[in-house]
């Protein structure tokens, strides 16, 4: 790591704690939360009391680790403002009011589109046995008239070769 790198680390760190320093001394709420889970330590160096939550350990239990006694879990934080309802209520509340723009905007099938389009797939189930039988009549009467064009020819084709052969 060459010099630079160093001072640039340092310098970060020192930007971190300067702003964790202002934040801790504008948020008194979160000072206060800090400070109940921190031990209080007295003038001559001895922790003479532990927060943990609601809870008080006395240090003079020697069978607890220092570990044991900082350990906070989020769960015993309160943090009211971390709340993801409120967040999906405004994001609810944008979507219902854009709804409209939305469905147009990516061209979205509403359920209303979606009955229509089943009524004309019903509409056209029914109808496809009458094409069907349509079909085959005109089929058969097609074939027919076919059939009856063909011998036509082949009756002139006949006649003519009757014709060139006299």
């Amino acid at each position: 790591m060459e010099a630079i790198e160093l001072l640039a680390i340092l310098l970060f760190a020192g930007a971190l704690v300067v702003l964790i320093y202002y934040y801790f001394q504008n948020n008194s709420e979160t000072l206060t939360k800090v400070k109940t889970y921190i031990p209080n330590i007295t003038p001559d160096g001895n922790v003479s009391e532990v927060s943990l939550g609601d809870e008080k350990m006395d240090e003079s239990s020697e069978n607890i680790s220092v570990g044991d006694k900082l350990k906070v879990r989020f769960k015993d934080i309160d943090m009211p403002t971390i709340n993801t309802d409120s967040f999906s209520k405004k994001i609810d509340a944008f979507l219902d009011g854009k709804s409209d723009e939305l469905i147009k905007d990516w061209s979205l099938a509403t359920k209303n589109d979606v009955d229509a389009l089943e009524k004309r797939c019903e509409v056209a189930y029914k109808n496809i046995d009458d094409l069907e039988k349509r079909f085959k009549k005109f089929k058969t009467y097609t074939n027919e008239r076919i059939d009856n064009l063909d011998e036509r020819l082949k009756k002139l084709e006949d006649e003519e070769l009757d014709e060139i052969i006299e």
